[in-house]
């Protein structure tokens, strides 16, 4: 269990305040062992206090993809974790933010005294000249990438590697970050898990396929 009960709330600053706290967003459907292994890199890697497992009410990406009850998949995150430093929290759906730029935005406005760091999987680089407002997320906290399957390879040709503002800010890191360290990071986490909510999603549905199949 959480040593971070209850979750965090936009009126909870004092709590946080002076601490470091990983950002793993997501719509965590569901959450897997690979979220976790980010989770735990990152913790170790970059000295982090907590992580907050940011719960999307609604990914803007993945709109094709039918999603759970906001509030269930919060629950289900809380009991997947089950980690002391770790907490899922609901916080976007407080904010009534639907996007990460303002999701952060705000985060920074409510925990002014709080060092974030976002993390997130080498997957969510690849994409990351779709989120809204891209451009201007490293200059907001840093945003770490983990070396996890797609690898860091497969980056060669994207805009975040095009854009002359993330190329420059743009670095491999093995250390803490400094408080004032803003931009993109890339970390080597060694062992990775090829895991995605996705996969997970279409093995359950092939199971309950071939069980209404066979009768049972």
């Amino acid at each position: 269990m959480s040593v971070f009960t209850p979750s965090p709330h936009p009126l909870s600053a004092a709590r946080w305040k002076g601490l470091r706290v990983g950002l793993l967003g997501g719509s965590f459907n569901p959450a897997h062992a690979g979220h976790m292994h980010i989770a735990k890199q990152a913790m170790v890697r970059l000295k982090l206090d907590a992580v907050w497992w940011v719960v999307s009410p609604g990914n803007p990406l993945k709109t094709k993809n039918p999603v759970k009850d906001f509030e269930a998949r919060v629950k289900a995150v809380n009991a997947f974790v089950k980690h002391p430093r770790m907490c899922a929290t609901d916080i976007e759906g407080k904010l009534k933010t639907r996007y990460t730029y303002d999701t952060i935005k705000a985060l920074l406005t409510r925990f002014p005294r709080t060092q974030f760091v976002w993390i997130a999987g080498m997957d969510n680089a690849c994409a990351f000249d779709r989120w809204d407002k891209w451009e201007k997320l490293p200059a907001l906290m840093p945003f770490v990438f983990f070396d996890r399957p797609p690898a860091a390879a497969k980056l060669k040709g994207k805009r975040i590697r095009q854009h002359r503002h993330i190329a420059q800010c743009t670095k491999l890191v093995a250390r803490p970050l400094k408080p004032s360290e803003n931009g993109v990071f890339w970390m080597l986490s060694g062992k990775s898990v090829n895991l995605s909510s996705t996969a997970i999603r279409r093995k359950k549905q092939g199971h309950f396929a071939k069980r209404a199949e066979s009768g049972v």
